[in-house]
């Protein structure tokens, strides 16, 4: 009875081998077995590069640093700050650039006002001068009313002055802000100097035989106070433009009231001379004829000065709506924060206080990985396949993980010292990369079971 039942027995095995050999592409029922490792998957942060025009950061500090080790992030969270001082200055500096640029539009539109409102004055002028040419010969009733215009002009040009003292009025507050930036900057540049005399006495005072790291660290206080001195000289140097700026836009001002002041004393003046007219016309007819010829000298003066303001406005207009420096300086300043730039774990970070290269290594972030690789011998892998069914026992996870095979090396190599096999013999072996569908722990070992899709004989 017993035989009977092993026989019966064994044809059931031999049909059933029969029929996975026929139905599962000649796979056999036996799998391989091998060990392997789960392949990290991390990302790598690096440290920005601190650029604005006409000036770079270069090294930075870590100012603060987010997260600590093991921490779970996602993607957009605050790995590390940098330090943004000398950058919110830049950004600083970049506005009150472009406040500068939009006064000088104003300054040069004072001007235009000006060249205008004095050719229609030499205009008017003109005007009498030909009109009092014509009358000269007339009665006296004619100087009489000619000097009722005169009289008229007079009256004038004092709103005009009235309006380029108005401009000074404004412009004057404006010179005060930039004193103001260039007070609070020279302290500062005071104090970094006198830091980086200190940090300089400092080296020079260290001993032969001190530490490597403290002279390196007193180098880079030194450069670290070099291009702050740097930075804010070219501060203090582009607020004295400034300044400088604001100052001939007043001189310009005066100027122009000076003229004006003049100008009234010029009618005034021609008030008396119709007067005097009256009784020697023949003179001023020879005077009113070389006036004619001033004038005309005088409004193509003014002509060209005002060709020369309006192409100077294009330019200072061009200034005023250009927000490049601006927004160079703020996006330079939002790049000191540094963010996560796909969810993971932090595995590495810097320290606070660090100084950092452009590229360093701020964090790096492990994902958790769906690559597994192994290594089998040659004859191992003439029955494996790829996208053949595998799957991946880990002591750390308790379900197994059902994955493929998703590549085969085509040639042997030495398998790494870490590799653990029953195999006495295995010098060379093929490194076979299998991918599962989820997620593992970085550089955990593995215990892998394939299976075989051909048979060898």
């Amino acid at each position: 009875m017993r035989r009977a039942t092993r026989g019966a027995t064994a044809l059931l095995a031999v049909g059933l081998t029969a029929s996975l050999t026929l139905t599962a592409c000649q796979r056999p029922a036996d799998t391989i077995e091998a060990t392997g490792r789960v392949l990290a998957d991390t990302l790598t942060v690096q440290a920005p590069t601190l650029n604005v025009p006409g000036f770079s950061l270069g090294f930075a500090r870590v100012s603060a640093i987010e997260v600590r080790l093991g921490d779970e992030v996602k993607a957009g969270d605050v790995l590390a700050r940098f330090d943004d001082a000398v950058l919110a200055a830049k950004v600083t500096i970049a506005k009150r650039d472009a406040a500068v640029a939009k006064a000088q539009v104003a300054v040069i539109d004072a001007a235009i006002d000006t060249t205008h409102d004095k050719e229609r004055d030499l205009r008017d002028k003109r005007r009498e001068v030909t009109d009092g040419i014509a009358k000269a010969t007339k009665a006296r009733k004619g100087l009489v009313n000619k000097l009722a215009e005169v009289r008229e002009a007079s009256g004038k040009l004092p709103k005009q002055l009235a309006t380029v003292e108005r401009n000074l009025r404004e412009l004057k507050p404006k010179l005060a802000e930039v004193e103001k930036g260039l007070s609070e900057l020279k302290p500062k540049l005071a104090e970094v100097e006198k830091q980086l005399a200190e940090v300089t006495k400092a080296l020079d005072e260290l001993p032969p035989n001190a530490p490597p790291a403290v002279r390196e660290e007193l180098e880079r206080a030194k450069a670290q106070l070099t291009a702050a001195k740097a930075q804010l000289t070219a501060g203090i140097k582009q607020l004295t433009a400034a300044r400088t700026q604001l100052k001939a836009g007043i001189k310009q001002l005066t100027t122009a009231r000076g003229k004006l002041t003049a100008g009234i004393k010029q009618l005034r003046k021609g008030e008396k001379q119709l007067k005097k007219g009256l009784a020697t016309i023949d003179s001023n007819v020879r005077k009113a004829r070389d006036g004619l010829t001033k004038i005309d000298k005088g409004l193509n003066e003014i002509t060209d000065a005002r060709a020369v303001l309006k192409r100077a406005r294009k330019l200072a207009v061009i200034a005023a709506n250009d927000t490049t420096g601006v927004d160079a300086a703020n996006v330079a300043k939002k790049q000191t924060v540094v963010r996560a730039p796909a969810d993971g774990v932090v595995t590495t970070v810097a320290q606070t206080g660090a100084v950092l290269a452009p590229g360093a290594t701020v964090a790096t972030i492990g994902r958790p990985a769906t690559v597994v690789t192994t290594w089998l011998a040659p004859e191992q892998v003439a029955k494996v396949c790829v996208d053949g069914a595998v799957t991946v026992t880990l002591d750390s996870v308790a379900a197994a993980a059902s994955g493929r095979v998703s590549r085969i090396l085509p040639a042997a190599s030495y398998p790494p010292s870490y590799h653990a096999t029953d195999q006495v013999h295995l010098t060379r072996a093929v490194p076979v990369e299998i991918t599962v569908a989820t997620g593992l722990p970085p550089g955990a070992p593995a215990d892998i079971q394939l299976t075989p899709c051909r048979t060898t004989r």
